[in-house]
């Protein structure tokens, strides 16, 4: 293997599983996340490669059930699986929606700039946080 990415037919061929199969394992498994190109196709990584040949040999010669696999999955692969989990839920928590408050006054130029500030903050944590967790994978 000498490429960047290869696509998800590529590594069906690679593994000897199905294209489905390899969906499917994306939703079961946090850790397997492979990036899209700009038409929306996956693309895999040697690293998700290596994650789906782990996944394989522990549900397919190993016979762990889906939790058995994902449980064994945390032992080789560490912390990892656990940020990547608490990064979706801070993500959803992020971008949800904020109720605001409708007040019955013009907002000044210190109100916005006030509001500004605390969006970029909580941009810049985030950012941050998911910097951290980029550098541990």
């Amino acid at each position: 293997m000498n490429k960047l990415y290869y696509s998800i037919s590529e590594v069906s061929q690679i593994v000897g599983e199905p294209q489905y199969v390899l969906r499917y394992w994306e939703k079961e498994f946090p850790l397997l996340k492979p990036k899209k190109n700009r038409a929306g196709n996956r693309i895999y990584s040697e690293k998700d490669i290596e994650i789906v040949r782990t996944i394989k040999t522990l549900l397919r010669e190993q016979k762990l059930s889906l939790k058995g696999a994902t449980l064994e999955l945390e032992k080789i692969y560490g912390k990892k699986i656990k940020l990547l989990e608490k990064t979706k839920t801070e993500d959803k928590e992020f971008f949800k929606p904020k109720q605001e408050k409708f007040i019955d006054h013009k907002p000044n130029l210190f109100d916005f700039d006030q509001t500004y500030k605390i969006n970029l903050k909580d941009i810049r944590r985030n950012l941050i946080s998911i910097l951290e967790i980029v550098k541990k994978l």
